[in-house]
């Protein structure tokens, strides 16, 4: 079962693939058909309403199949399609289509009504005229919905008695707002639900107007002492993906280095050389302000300095562990997430098999993102492979970079998973866009200003 977003995220990632997108809408069309055809009569009033997207796309194809078996059918449409696939499957109808406005005429004369106006590409309450085509479409006795009932989540819904999903179920969708849901199999090949692609992208947040200064996330970056750049580096990272406050904790030893990094960051200085427990009860009274902390970045592996961070995970959420914060330990955390590179991640786990990496995370109750020339990122459940990225992101500090944009992500409202996605994958694009455009000599400096260009774009 996934979020809504998800589908969205597929489809752009199928395109960006490769993946015959109009097989795949042949595949829908033949799923609705299939359930009409079972269960109506073949002198039954069927009515189809067709937006002018891909959803609109699957009921020109089920319509297609229908009247070639013999069916009453009727097909409205909304506008002409303006998705290529849609379009090319509304041309090969070759049929007079009616145009939606007549509707209404069709009121107590139809036994079905097909609903493949808007599907899962929108976002909001349906605007004018959109609302008012659905609230003559609820007035009909029997609908089927095509893959998500049109304006699902709003208070202007299509609340049909069938939905037909494709692909998985969806969160948002339950019997009292999508009917009887069935389940049908469009296709998707296997790799591309395993792997990240621009549909990423639609996972960044969009900044709110109303919000004012933090509402869009606070972090935490806890880290220095033994060295002093990686904690400025993963604030920076926070920063550019987006954050609004990023308030840094290191000791006494790395304060002058990281106050100086840049004028943005908030940075409290802590006593001493290295991160200890003596500095928990300053910091832990400071955690509850921040959406999330990041652990590591440049923090040493001191006894002392480990005691610490084991408390930090018992008591805080919304956790990155980065470098020498990272350890084995039964997390169970809604929200942790590790990034290990390939050494890193033997403190955990001997095998690095993509299958044993779910299972660790599964037992462990965290989310990793194991970095390397192919990301491993898994939650568990879910695995994803993130092939984004340039050689020259070895350099020392793009890991730091990484851990800061996960935090600020996480901070935004994004699971651990989500967050572990689009940082892999959006980091890597950045890193290429820096080699396309400096040269093999590009910093982790460079990398977290191209990163906010390659957000923008989503």
């Amino acid at each position: 079962m996934r979020k809504l977003v998800e589908f969205q995220i597929l489809d752009r990632n199928a395109l960006y693939y490769d993946v015959d997108l109009s097989k795949l809408m042949d595949n829908a069309g033949v799923g609705i058909a299939d359930y009409i055809y079972k269960n109506y009569k073949k002198n039954a009033k069927i009515v189809f309403v067709c937006g002018n997207g891909n959803n609109g796309g699957d009921g020109y194809v089920a319509s297609s199949i229908l009247l070639g078996k013999g069916f009453n059918v009727t097909i409205f449409q909304s506008s002409t399609p303006t998705s290529l696939i849609a379009k090319k499957k509304f041309l090969e109808l070759g049929l007079m289509i009616k145009n939606i406005s007549e509707l209404e005429e069709y009121k107590g004369k139809a036994d079905l009504l097909v609903d493949c106006l808007l599907g899962s590409g929108i976002k909001g309450e349906p605007r004018p005229p959109f609302d008012k085509y659905i609230e003559v479409m609820n007035s009909f006795e029997n609908i089927i919905s095509a893959d998500v009932p049109s304006g699902i989540g709003s208070r202007c819904a299509i609340t049909p008695n069938v939905t037909i999903t494709f692909h998985d179920y969806k969160v948002e969708m339950n019997e009292e707002n999508s009917g009887t849901i069935i389940l049908h199999d469009v296709g998707f090949p296997d790799y591309i639900d395993q792997r990240t692609g621009p549909g990423e992208l639609l996972l960044y947040p969009e900044f709110d107007s109303k919000k004012h200064k933090g509402q869009n996330g606070k972090v935490g970056i806890i880290g220095g002492g033994p060295y002093s750049g990686a904690p400025a580096l993963a604030a920076l990272g926070a920063y550019r993906a987006g954050i609004d406050l990023v308030h840094v904790f290191v000791p006494a030893s790395s304060y002058d280095h990281v106050s100086g990094f840049i004028p943005e960051l908030i940075v409290h200085k802590l006593p001493g050389e290295i991160i200890t427990e003596e500095h928990l009860e300053f910091i832990l009274g400071k955690t509850s302000e921040f959406d999330a902390i990041v652990v590591g970045p440049g923090i040493g592996k001191q006894e002392q300095t480990q005691n610490a961070i084991i408390e930090l995970v018992k008591n805080c959420n919304n956790i990155v562990l980065d470098a020498d914060a990272i350890f084995d330990f039964n997390f169970k955390h809604p929200n942790i997430l590790l990034t290990p590179h390939r050494g890193e991640l033997k403190r955990l786990t001997p095998s690095s098999r993509p299958e044993d990496l779910v299972k660790y995370a599964s037992r462990k109750g965290a989310t990793m993102l194991i970095k390397g020339e192919v990301d491993i990122i898994t939650d568990g459940n879910l695995m994803k492979e993130n092939s984004s990225g340039h050689p020259r992101m070895a350099v020392g500090g793009t890991g730091d970079v990484l851990a800061g944009v996960c935090g600020a992500l996480m901070a935004k409202g994004l699971t651990a998973f989500e967050s572990a996605r689009l940082a892999a994958y959006s980091l890597g694009k950045a890193g290429e866009i820096c080699y396309e455009e400096i040269g093999s000599g590009f910093l982790p400096t460079d990398l977290a200003l191209f990163l906010s260009k390659v957000l923008r774009k989503n």
